[in-house]
């Protein structure tokens, strides 16, 4: 397998590692809000779900599993190895 450097804005990458950090794991865009951009939960904002899909178009690799799995209703996680 190639691999390949991916640039990341400093918000992806701190979203990206708060998500590695517990794979499985299941976050809400409220723990996410809190967490990366240090301010409380706005319902009208989609800054989350954003963010989340600018990572997908940089990590995921066609025809692979997706690293990030939308959990409906809830929010997020990153997908655990095999």
């Amino acid at each position: 397998m190639k691999q390949q450097a991916v640039e990341l804005t400093t918000r992806e990458f701190n979203l990206l590692e708060y998500l590695m950090r517990s794979p499985g794991r299941v976050f809400t865009r409220t723990q996410m809000l809190e967490h990366v951009w240090g301010y409380d939960f706005d319902p009208s904002t989609n800054v989350v779900d954003v963010c989340i899909q600018r990572l997908r178009k940089k990590i995921d690799i066609d025809g692979q599993a997706k690293w990030i799995e939308s959990v409906r209703g809830v929010g997020y996680r990153f997908r655990q190895a095999d």
